[in-house]
Parts: structure tokens; sequence; C-alpha cells
């Protein structure tokens, strides 16, 4: 299976080559789990191409069975997985010029030390959840 996707990957990776954008190339990235909370023991991330949204690079870990690769705590792995495709891609002599993510604390500082360059785009929809619930915390009278 994991065969099967990475052969996948590989397929975008050589069209985003072909069509020259290797070395300017603009992503997106999100990291999800199975479940969240005590029971989160499965994430994936994924690193798309955004003109197409196809998945070029993906990590999953699990905390739990066979072959188990992952030691630390939910709030963590995102970043750490993030870390993990960057390599990836950097490896791959991928130059990430800009990506799109949601507003994780650690995202920005993890993409720069692979990309100093680079430019961080956070994706509108995540912001628009934070900021409406910052907007309500302001109308509760919890924020001053």
């Amino acid at each position: 299976m994991t065969q099967l996707a990475e052969e996948s990957c590989e397929a975008v990776r050589e069209d985003i080559r072909e069509r020259g954008d290797g070395q300017r190339w603009v992503a997106l990235y999100d990291g999800f789990y199975l479940t969240r909370g005590h029971y989160s023991n499965n994430s994936s991330a994924t690193l798309h191409d955004y003109e197409t949204g196809k998945v070029a690079w993906f990590v999953h870990w699990t905390k739990k069975g066979k072959n188990h690769n992952w030691e630390g705590t939910s709030g963590g792995a995102e970043g750490d997985m993030f870390d993990e495709v960057l390599k990836k891609a950097r490896d791959a002599n991928f130059n990430v010029k800009e990506i799109v993510t949601d507003k994780d604390s650690s995202v920005k500082s993890i993409y720069l030390q692979h990309f100093p360059e680079g430019i961080v785009t956070f994706c509108s929809n995540h912001c628009s959840k934070t900021f409406h619930k910052d907007l309500q915390k302001i109308k509760q009278g919890s924020v001053r």
C-alpha cells in the first residue's frame, strides 16, 4: 500500500519538475489525526502541489502497534511531521518558495529553517476560524 502511494507521489513530483516549478514550488501543508485527544495514536501529514492539489509527499506516524514510529505528544506531531516532509522535499532538490498552511505556532519557524528565503501564507479558512473564536472571547469579555 505504501509503495503504491509513494509511486503516485513520485509522479506528482515529476510533473512539478517537468513544468519547471521544482526550484520555485508553492506547496500546501496540513497534518491531521484519525482521532483527537487521548486516543490520537495515528497522525498523517501531506505536502500538496498548490497548482494541482495533488499530494507530493506524505508521512504517517503511529504510536502503537507493529513498527510504531512516534513517541511524542499529539500536539508536537504536526510540527515534527512538517519537518520530515520538508526534509524530503529539500533532499529531492525542491525549493519550496511558498508554503500555504494553518496558523500553527511552530510551522513558520520550521519552514524557515529549511527555506530561509521562503514565504509563509496562512490558510484563510484556519485564520477565519481562529478570528471568530477571538471575537467570541471579546464579546464574552474574556479578552481585554
